[in-house]
């Protein structure tokens, strides 16, 4: 009893807490000639030198060239020139030291929803649409050859909710040496019961709300689309009929990584939340993403059609030797 008490009190801190800090409302900006039929990638990351050329690298294949990625309380690593590396062959990859936080009376900005505003307001006049995405999550087209491709389809709407598909550990008890791509492919099959977490792909210019996990536009208000064009409101979108699809996107989400890896982001407070009950929610879908599991090639298979065959294949591309 004592132990339900104590998860009832950190969960209610916890999303009074959330409600404080995690939705911002926004004017978006001023739509114009610049607005082209693009996709920018918006990214938040501290010390994620591992696994920044692989994101980058990745998506740019996808059809990604421009990526706005904030260097979260001045990383100590090699992230920022890392990623900056990759200005090359089209692709634009802009890199912003970070550690902006803003309060007005009781009510906190963290430094991701900042950053997401930040984007919006200085760079979404440029695009049709901008994905906000972590670097442990990739955006696989299933059918098409790049997700820009698979976007044209939901023109008509302005904004897209994908939903995680969760990758667990795969038994790695340290950090491998092969690619995500290859060393996670084990997918949680999620019940009826899965409380189901999604991200955002906007148009920018009709951006009023950003969240971490829901986005507000001015045409749409609180409804969203899913990646087949069925619409539904964010409070409802988990448990609608048909709404969690990835027939045409799917959006893998490598959450804990090895179990090595696992421990390092659990001792690692983030965005503002409570320690305690980030600790909580980690190891909640680490254990959800480990169990009633599937293999799942979609993004190898993806990788297949532009000729990348194999662990070594995709290696050698992300070094820029293939």
């Amino acid at each position: 009893m004592f132990a339900l008490n104590l998860h009832r009190h950190l969960a209610k801190r916890f999303w009074q807490q959330r409600n404080a800090t995690q939705f911002l409302f926004m004017d978006a900006p001023r739509t114009g000639a610049t607005q082209e039929n693009n996709l920018a990638l918006v990214l938040i990351c501290k010390n994620e030198e591992d696994y920044i050329d692989e994101w980058i690298r990745y998506h740019v294949l996808a059809g990604v060239r421009h990526f706005y990625i904030y260097d979260n309380d001045y990383s100590s690593g090699s992230t920022a020139a890392k990623a900056r590396a990759h200005n090359r062959g089209g692709v634009a990859v802009v890199v912003h030291p970070w550690r902006l936080k803003a309060s007005a009376g009781q009510c906190a900005v963290g430094p991701q929803e900042a950053a997401y505003a930040h984007a919006t307001l200085c760079y979404g006049h440029k695009h049709r649409w901008m994905a906000f995405i972590d670097i442990d999550e990739f955006i696989v087209p299933r059918q098409h050859g790049t997700i820009i491709e698979a976007l044209d389809r939901l023109k008509r709407y302005s904004n897209i909710s994908l939903h995680w598909s969760l990758f667990g550990h795969c038994g790695h008890v340290t950090k491998p040496s092969e690619p995500c791509a290859f060393a996670y492919m084990l997918r949680h099959q999620p019940d009826v019961h899965h409380n189901h977490c999604f991200k955002c792909v906007v148009d920018p210019c009709k951006f009023s709300m950003v969240s971490n996990h829901e986005c507000r536009t001015t045409d749409m208000g609180t409804t969203t689309s899913n990646d087949k064009g069925q619409v539904e409101d964010n409070l409802s979108r988990s448990s609608a009929t048909g709404f969690i699809s990835s027939e045409f996107l799917q959006l893998n989400h490598y959450q804990s990584k090895s179990l090595e890896e696992l421990q390092a982001k659990l001792n690692q407070t983030l965005h503002g939340e409570l320690e305690e009950q980030r600790k909580y929610n980690v190891r909640n879908q680490i254990r959800k993403s480990s169990t009633n599991v599937i293999e799942d090639t979609a993004i190898v298979d993806f990788l297949s059609r532009h000729g990348i065959n194999n662990s070594r294949e995709y290696s050698q591309y992300i070094n820029g030797s293939l």
